[in-house]
């Protein structure tokens, strides 16, 4: 940004800088920066600006995309099944936070009791709302489910929506189905309490999704 200044008694208007003879040789350049905006947060961490009063000030932000996951809903469910076929284990409201246009929701389930052989212990489903930018209003677009198993032997083992506790679906009023099932091929046990956290991603400043 440019000042007005007075040097010396003469006037001089739209300055942007200043350069002067430096004691030893050479030359220093005083620029304004009045116009400045940015904030610690927008500069990455161990380099440095100056604030717009001039102050000389060291970033914070630890770099990335700016996005970031926002829990929404949080809460427990008792599963109790024998059934091989998907039977609902209830439903969770998440309301307009997750039938806005362009979410992205992401259902974290886990046992509370935690990692038992044998059991089933928790499940992650990521679903995307591309819907609504064709006028429609339907149910959101699954992008994709995970379940994940521990058995007998404790091993690990990745699985597409087939078994367990997982999110199945979020219809366009934002109401998560949970569904449930027990998995006789593998003795998969899935009697237990469920902590259910649902997050959405917040997008970073200026990005808008699907356009």
């Amino acid at each position: 940004m440019a000042q007005d200044i007075t040097l010396m008694g003469a006037s001089y208007s739209a300055v942007p800088a200043v350069t002067l003879p430096k004691t030893g040789g050479g030359t220093a350049s005083f620029t304004d920066v009045t116009d400045t905006t940015a904030a610690a947060a927008d500069v990455a961490s161990g380099k440095y600006f100056y604030t717009a009063a001039g102050v000389r000030t060291a970033g914070t932000s630890s770099g990335g995309s700016g996005s970031s996951w926002e829990l929404i809903s949080s809460t427990t469910m008792t599963v109790s099944t024998t059934s091989t076929s998907a039977q609902s284990a209830g439903t969770v409201a998440l309301g307009s936070a997750a039938s806005t246009a362009d979410a992205i929701i992401w259902v974290h389930i886990r046992d509370t009791e935690g990692k038992r052989a044998g059991y089933f212990y928790g499940s992650d489903a990521i679903f995307v709302n591309a819907n609504k930018k064709n006028g429609s209003t339907t149910a959101f677009t699954g992008a994709g489910v995970t379940t994940i198993r521990c058995t007998t032997s404790s091993t690990y083992a990745g699985y597409t929506g087939a078994y367990g506790v997982y999110g199945y679906s979020i219809a366009s009023n934002g109401t998560l189905t949970v569904r449930k099932r027990y998995n006789s091929s593998y003795s998969l046990t899935v009697n237990s309490d469920y902590k259910v956290d649902v997050y959405k991603l917040v997008p970073p400043t200026g990005m808008v999704l699907f356009e």
